[in-house]
């Protein structure tokens, strides 16, 4: 029964992780310059690895608490893509679509952390 259990949540987690994967329909268009997106991208890469330390570590933290994290990492990979290909593209200036999901973590990542 147990293994069952295990397994079936095991699935659940990998649907979850496809249906975060995949961005919704796009809502707002968000222009960053060429060093705005790279500071972006280096708040994304630092918020996904401190997160993901958090859920991988032996913190005592909640399931609910971990699935939240972990979709809110899927959320800022959808952005990073979105900016590593336009920024591929060249150009001081991009502009990114993004749905709401992604619009939000955006804005929450403009905030200054505490101690800036």
């Amino acid at each position: 029964m147990k293994e069952t259990y295990i397994k079936d949540m095991e699935f659940l987690i990998r649907e979850l992780h496809k249906e975060w994967g995949r961005s919704k329909s796009e809502r707002k268009s968000v222009a960053l310059s060429l060093n705005d997106a790279e500071v972006l991208r280096k708040k994304i890469a630092g918020s996904i690895e401190k997160q993901q330390k958090i859920i991988d570590g032996d913190n005592d933290i909640e399931f609910k608490q971990s699935i939240k994290m972990s979709k809110d990492n899927f959320v800022m990979l959808r952005i990073a893509k979105k900016l590593s290909k336009k920024m591929k593209r060249g150009g001081n200036t991009f502009i990114i679509d993004l749905d709401n999901e992604e619009y939000r973590k955006y804005t929450n990542l403009l905030e200054p952390e505490e101690g800036d």
